[in-house]
This record gives structure tokens, C-alpha cells and sequence, in this order.
């Protein structure tokens, strides 16, 4: 999803996760309605499927890496234990076990992209929200974490809507595109098209 600032690109993020509510219209996710104006429906924050990557992480700083993944873990009847053993094999997953034990203040800005992307996805979403989770990095950081982002999409097999004004970062990243401007949808489709056009403008 691709716009300026204010073009309403995490107030879309906000109203799928349920975090605002729209006005009027309908949110589809796989087969679930999470919203529907016409009829009523508006599932609640809690039974919505959604991953949500925050661009400032919002990893609670009075867990470690382990239990901020830990806490994603949606599981009935799920003990602590099976959790943490749960989180622990995430985080290898994403290369970042050595940081299991650490708080959020102690991990660099990269290794917090990485938590946060981890306990999204351990809550089993049927979908992932991620709002410029790489606007606090540094130019080579990004670029491995925009590595990062495709592998973990191609392993779960999902969808993620990934919000982002950075052209580079919506053609590695986007499969579609979509262009927003002042809360409208000005276009869709595929990056090499979507921007050949905007380049004419």
C-alpha cells in the first residue's frame, strides 16, 4: 500500500485489524467478514486473525524478545511452557535466538524488526499488517530486512499488506500495488506498471 503521508494508508491498517471502525463499506478476510456496514458485523479486536507489525514495534519493554513473541501465541490451553518453547523455535526461525533473553532496549533497531515480525506471525494470522516497520533503520539494515520480509511472507504463505511511501521498497516487496492519496484509491496494480505510470505524471 502506497502513499504519502496522510494519504490514509494506517488508518486502512487500523480499520482490517479493527483498531478504528469505518464509517461505511466491508472488510473481507479469507472467508471471514470482519466488518460489514450493510449487515452490522463487526468482530471484535480479539477475534480477528491479524498480525500487526507497528512501525515503532510496540514490543512491551518489560518482556524479553522470547515472551513478547510468547505473549502472540494464540493456543487453548496452551501452558507457559508450551508457549516459550513455542516462541523460542519462532525466533530461530528468524535467526534471532541468541536474543531470547534480552529486553526490547537492548536490541538493536534491526533485531527489534525481527521480534516484532516473529510475534506477528505466532499468533497464527490469517493475515499481516505491517505500517513502515523499517522507517527507524539504517539503509543497510533495511535492505536485509526487506530480505527478511519476502522469506517470511513465501514461508507462511499468507498475505501481508505492507505500508510504505519508499518506491524501492514497494517494487521488491509488492506483488500488487495500491496507490492511495487523500483516503482514495487512485490505482492498483502490479509495481512495474503502477509506477511506469506514476513516472509519467
Amino acid at each position: 500500500m502506497f502513499g504519502q503521508s496522510g494519504s490514509g494508508k494506517t488508518t486502512t491498517l487500523r480499520a482490517i485489524a479493527g483498531i478504528v471502525t469505518p464509517d461505511s463499506g466491508r472488510i473481507k478476510v479469507a472467508d471471514e467478514i470482519y466488518f460489514d456496514s450493510a449487515t452490522g458485523a463487526n468482530l471484535s479486536i480479539q477475534k480477528r486473525r491479524v498480525g500487526y507489525v507497528f512501525q515503532d514495534y510496540a514490543l512491551f519493554p518489560h518482556m524479553t524478545a522470547e515472551q513478547n513473541v510468547a505473549y502472540g501465541i494464540k493456543e487453548n490451553g496452551a501452558g507457559d511452557a508450551s508457549r516459550l518453547e513455542r516462541a523460542r523455535a519462532i525466533l530461530a526461525a528468524f535467526k534471532i535466538d541468541y536474543v531470547r533473553q534480552r529486553y526490547p532496549q537492548n536490541m538493536s533497531g534491526g533485531e527489534q524488526q525481527r521480534t516484532a515480525l516473529a510475534r506477528a506471525l505466532a499468533s497464527d494470522p490469517a493475515v499481516v499488517l505491517l505500517d513502515e516497520p523499517l522507517s527507524a533503520v539504517d539503509a543497510e539494515t533495511r535492505a536485509l530486512l526487506l530480505d527478511e520480509v519476502v522469506i517470511a511472507q513465501d514461508r507462511v504463505k499468507i498475505p501481508f499488506i505492507y505500508v510504505t511511501h519508499n518506491t524501492a521498497e514497494a517494487i521488491q516487496l509488492g506483488t500488487q500495488v495500491v496507490v492511495l492519496h487523500e483516503g482514495t484509491v487512485k490505482q492498483i496494480g502490479q509495481p512495474s506498471d503502477v509506477f511506469s505510470k506514476l513516472a509519467e505524471r
